[in-house]
């Protein structure tokens, strides 16, 4: 069972939604993944790309993974009955920011086009170079 998420938005430490985690993580980690990331002035949506996503890489204990997954299925808008998926629960690979792997992590991509819900791409500034939200 995976045990780690990465979080790229308002989950992030010192955002809106810091204070929503249903537990205490064991570890907390700066990270990157592979992805496309756009924004808008209230939070992110990223999907499957080549840049590289800079973000948070958040350990917990394999006991508190199902109520993580809950919490966080339920504030990313996936898996709930009646609704249509605002995000979708998706395994990432994380890299540390000297490249090394830190393992798979769940992430959530947005599930419908995000040019169309207003949403604008972050560019990297040169190739490789990490991009992030806000």
């Amino acid at each position: 069972m995976l045990t780690s998420v990465f979080v790229y938005g308002t989950l992030k430490r010192g955002e809106c939604r810091e204070s929503l985690w249903p537990c205490s993580p064991a570890s907390i980690q700066i990270g990157w993944t592979r992805g496309t990331l756009f924004h808008r002035d209230d939070y992110p949506a990223m999907q499957a790309g080549e840049d590289r996503v800079l973000g948070e890489f958040w350990s917990f204990a394999d006991e508190q993974m199902p109520q993580v997954l809950r919490v966080l299925d339920q504030i990313e808008g996936t898996n709930q009955l009646g609704s249509d998926d605002l995000y979708h629960r998706v395994r990432v690979e994380v890299y540390a920011t000297d490249d090394q792997s830190l393992g798979t992590a769940f992430g959530y991509h947005y599930a419908t086009d995000p040019l169309a819900d207003g949403f604008t791409r972050i560019v990297p500034a040169e190739p490789d170079a990490w991009i992030q939200w806000p």
